[in-house]
């Protein structure tokens, strides 16, 4: 299995789930800032340009929510996703797919200083977005209740964006949220792969930049 990747983008979603499964792996590293990324051959993997993306065998998938769950569901004995028959499944699904669409449309328009609309917006806003994660914590330390899973890595490293740009506050549920997924061994292994990383390669961090904000990426 190949992981298209590039250290301090979102690909470290990815690099964070394969470091949470276990499962065999090699990083392929695509040179954002040498414009590797619009490579023919990688695009044909990825049409949009972006990181992450994976390779595995025949099979090709890009988009971060794309990417993790096709490996929870490749991989259901690492509990990092639900099974199809399994009553949670829904809202598993209903999770995987809110980062993309609610959280992060949330967090640009607050950044950006965007007009929002709360009726014809799909995120409502960023108030809206926090409230409902906050109501999914009420069941336990996860978004599904006592089980960790893909669904978790996508809004927790994506939160943690938003507290470091001072989107959200520093404090309150999601912060403990966040910091309970970022004290995972998962993440701290992963975490020590990007920094490795970025290290080797001499990328030097711009102020304020957070796993997946050095560039934008999928």
């Amino acid at each position: 299995m190949k992981l298209y990747y590039w250290p301090k983008t979102r690909a470290f979603r990815a690099l964070w789930m394969l470091e949470e499964m276990r499962v065999p792996y090699r990083l392929e590293f695509v040179n954002i800032r040498a414009g590797a990324q619009n490579d023919p051959n990688f695009c044909r993997v990825n049409p949009m340009s972006k990181l992450p993306a994976l390779e595995d065998g025949v099979v090709r998938v890009a988009e971060s929510g794309a990417v993790l769950l096709y490996l929870a569901d490749r991989y259901p004995e690492t509990g990092m996703g639900v099974p199809l028959d399994d009553p949670a499944r829904g809202r598993f699904l209903q999770w995987m797919f809110f980062t993309g669409s609610c959280l992060e449309p949330a967090m640009a328009e607050r950044m950006t200083g965007a007009r929002g609309n709360t009726v014809s917006f799909g995120w409502g806003d960023l108030s809206r977005v926090e409230h409902a994660i906050e109501g999914a914590l009420e069941e336990g330390p996860w978004l599904l209740g006592e089980q960790f899973t893909a669904a978790d890595i996508l809004a927790a490293s994506t939160l943690q964006i938003a507290f470091m740009a001072k989107l959200v506050g520093p404090q309150g549920v999601l912060f403990d949220y966040v910091e309970r997924a970022l004290a995972r061994e998962g993440y701290e292994r992963a975490s020590a792969i990007d920094h490795r990383e970025a290290e080797r390669l001499a990328l030097r961090p711009h102020a304020g930049v957070a796993h997946g904000t050095e560039e934008s990426q999928s």
